[in-house]
């Protein structure tokens, strides 16, 4: 399917990928509590997303479009933070009384733009690494799916929670903290992908079927 016209389907699922992606760099700056004093950033609530589909893209249209996935919402996010400087920097009028919260919430640092944009584009390339050379073993089939997916998001998910936590956090919270705040997140974003697992499947080999139908 690799060489096909890019579908209507494709477009709207690439859509979703690229938007989940901005989505979790926007709430990347969050932190929220939970028990037993774990910290964790807001990405975690959406950025596996962005991995089921990722894997999806490798399944069904192979390993270069998810790679041209990963670099258009690298470029969106570029653009997506240019554009949040040059509203934060216009002048606002007196009676808005808005500027500080508006600039906290999107005027991320470089520090945490950078670290969520390299810890993205080296995630992302390890996961689909990892599902092509699994994927090599199965090329005409799904069998052994659920494994791929599994193994090379778990893969994906260190090395970007390594990068992210590293990059941003790093001399700005404990030590033990960071290191707890990476694994429970690598954790919980395995545990996301397990729960979904048997849709993405469901989901995954219905596009496939789709697509076959449209060639």
């Amino acid at each position: 399917m690799k060489n096909h016209k890019t579908s209507q389907l494709q477009a709207i699922l690439t859509a979703i990928f690229v938007g989940a992606l901005l989505i979790s760099n926007i709430i990347a700056a969050k932190q929220f509590q939970l028990p037993f004093g774990i910290t964790m950033t807001g990405a975690v609530l959406i950025f596996p997303i962005t991995y089921i589909l990722s894997d999806l893209f490798s399944e069904v249209y192979g390993y270069r479009w998810s790679r041209i996935t990963c670099y258009v919402a690298f470029a969106m996010n570029i653009v997506m933070a240019i554009v949040f400087a040059i509203a934060i920097a216009t002048p606002a009028p007196g009676h808005w009384q808005n500027q500080e919260a508006f600039q906290t919430v999107l005027g991320n640092t470089p520090r945490i733009l950078g670290a969520s944009l390299l810890a993205f584009v080296a995630g992302d390339f390890i996961n689909d690494r990892v599902f092509r050379r699994m994927k090599a073993k199965y090329p005409d089939t799904h069998k052994g799916f659920g494994s791929r997916s599994i193994l090379s998001s778990i893969a994906g998910a260190i090395v970007d929670s390594a990068i992210f936590i590293t990059v941003a956090f790093i001399g700005q919270m404990p030590n033990d903290a960071l290191v707890i705040m990476g694994i429970t997140q690598v954790a919980l974003k395995l545990l996301y992908e397990l729960i979904v697992l048997p849709l993405n499947r469901y989901i995954t080999i219905k596009v496939a079927d789709y697509e076959a139908k449209q060639t």
